[in-house]
């Protein structure tokens, strides 16, 4: 969806450059790297160079969607994993009855204490 609203943009634009520049025919020398280009129309230089624009900004974009998809995908089967952890831990049996157990033994031990300490 996003690359048919870049395209539509895109095609836009040019229509907006090939009316704003049909009132002249100027004719421009063109430098690239070591070559040179002379009599080149400026309406069709800034076609050119909107459409070069367009062409790294779209592939720019696919690497960055790439990217984003990975790392959406490594996050759900984190996600999942975690979700698979905590039905384990839920399933698992309460260890109350142990606590109740150990808090009943330290009350025990702990009225030894006391009456050895009266019978001294």
């Amino acid at each position: 969806m996003s690359f048919l609203i870049t395209l539509i943009s895109g095609v836009i634009i040019i229509i907006g450059i090939i009316i704003g520049t049909q009132n002249g025919n100027t004719l421009v020398t063109f430098y690239l790297l070591k070559w040179r280009f002379e009599n080149i129309s400026l309406t069709l230089l800034l076609i050119e160079s909107l459409l070069f624009g367009i062409v790294i900004a779209v592939i720019i974009s696919g690497v960055n969607q790439i990217k984003m998809r990975l790392h959406m995908k490594s996050i759900s089967k984190k996600n999942r994993a975690l979700e698979r952890e905590i039905k384990a831990l839920k399933a698992m049996p309460f260890e109350e009855e142990e606590e109740e157990e150990e808090e009943e033994v330290e009350v025990e031990e702990i009225e030894e204490v006391e009456e050895t300490e009266e019978e001294e």
